[in-house]
């Protein structure tokens, strides 16, 4: 079929070398934590890079970065009910989140805070974990085997986790001195190899086991749209600044559909979300709010991110603008309808397997998935249009020249977001 006068530019084929910059794979560990009747209860996230767990990272700022890919990766791209479910989640954290330097963008309600073992505890720690407890968050002393320096911390955590490997013949010993220093702190032991040593742990009087005897880590593995490092930054100065207008915070998140992907997962998976659902990006970016939004986008820059492909982007971009214009009635809706058609397809994800991850509502998913409403037959004319049907076009209820314009005027302002984005700032 010959190409209309006005059609757009060619679909990108999006190979995996043409996105390599904006799709990579994300990856974290996950091992379960079981009760004294072994069922399990909780799970503990591990950092995983290339078969490397966190204990064999170096100190400082690349343990960091490894907690931040964690927690990033869980709550934006895996979803907490994709990993755990209504289980508890147990997070090693390094000093730097203790102490306030590092955020925290989850919620309370499902994670356990671990203070790492290499962690000195001092003054600044101590108030740290005050702090975060008086915040609602559960904390939990990492391998701990009787050193006296970290029983001020003992006395603040709700589990006192002890490695039976390296506390050896002193484990009854470390375990009474836990519970002596915390009396109502659970005690949830770490190596158990195999049933005689859960035996003898039980025997003791532990709460809680974690060990290969129980279950060996499993990586979970998902693919990844890397925000944009510019927008990144610049968000973070609009909302550490002067008061940006909620609609200028919306336009840098909305220019970059990695981020807003993740900020519609997150208000989800961090349980902010509201019982119907969310319906816009505007609406996630409110009930996130914007220090908890300025928190997952130091993280996101701590994680490492890329800048995205300038195809992929400025194909996102267009079809969400264009279906935001052919349903104006609609356009909050109809504009996140096509920025999570354009991820899906960005991501070689089918549509209705992203919308089981970002927890959106019912409408999105009559839209984006059966092409109902307003905001559906949008979509359904756009996507008809990069693949020049229009047949297809008309049968949506639209006009070609209509939808023609509508994409045109949305292509060329994503090429000049796209632009400005990719210009220093």
């Amino acid at each position: 079929m010959d190409a209309h006068p006005l059609a757009p530019p060619a679909p990108v084929d999006h190979h995996a070398d043409e996105v390599a910059t904006s799709v990579s794979p994300v990856r974290v560990g996950r091992q379960g934590i079981y009760d004294t009747e072994r069922r399990l209860v909780a799970y503990e996230l591990l950092f995983r890079n290339h078969g490397r767990a966190s204990a064999e990272l170096a100190e400082g700022a690349e343990q960091d970065h490894a907690t931040s890919q964690v927690i990033s990766a869980t709550f934006g791209d895996f979803g907490v009910e994709q990993i755990a479910g209504d289980r508890l989640l147990f997070i090693n954290l390094t000093r730097g989140f203790f102490t306030g330097a590092l955020p925290i963008p989850c919620s309370p309600d499902q994670v356990v805070l671990e203070l790492l073992e290499n962690v000195e505890v001092d003054d600044e720690v101590l108030e740290g974990l005050r702090r975060l407890r008086a915040q609602g968050y559960r904390i939990a002393i990492d391998d701990f085997i009787g050193e006296e320096g970290r029983l001020p911390a003992v006395a603040l955590a709700d589990y006192v986790k002890i490695d039976v490997e390296a506390a050896g013949d002193d484990f009854e010993r470390v375990l009474v001195l836990a519970r002596e220093h915390n009396p109502t702190a659970l005690v949830v032991v770490e190596r158990i190899e195999d049933d005689a040593l859960f035996a003898r742990c039980l025997a003791a009087g532990a709460d809680l086991f974690q060990g290969y005897g129980l279950q060996r880590p499993v990586t979970l593995e998902a693919v990844s749209l890397t925000p944009s490092q510019l927008v990144c930054l610049r968000l973070v100065r609009a909302l550490t600044g002067t008061d940006a207008p909620l609609h200028e915070i919306e336009q840098l998140v909305a220019s970059d559909p990695a981020l807003s992907l993740r900020v519609l997962k997150t208000v989800s998976s961090a349980a902010a979300g509201t019982k119907s659902g969310i319906t816009s990006l505007r609406q996630a970016i409110v009930l996130l709010g914007r220090q908890q939004l300025c928190s997952w986008v130091v993280l996101m820059l701590l994680g490492g991110v890329t800048s995205v492909d300038t195809e992929a982007l400025t194909m996102v971009l267009a079809r969400a603008a264009a279906c935001s214009r052919l349903a104006p009635q609609d356009a909050d809706l109809a504009y996140t309808v096509g920025l999570l058609s354009g991820v899906a397809t960005v991501l070689g994800m089918s549509e209705d397997e992203l919308v089981d991850t970002t927890g959106v509502a019912q409408s999105v998913r009559a839209a984006l998935v059966h092409r109902r409403g307003p905001a559906g037959g949008a979509l359904r004319a756009v996507l008809a249009y990069e693949e020049d049907d229009p047949f297809v076009i008309t049968d949506a209820g639209h006009a070609v020249y209509e939808v023609s314009r509508a994409y045109l005027t949305a292509l060329s302002g994503a090429m000049v977001t796209v632009s400005s984005v990719l210009e220093r700032p």
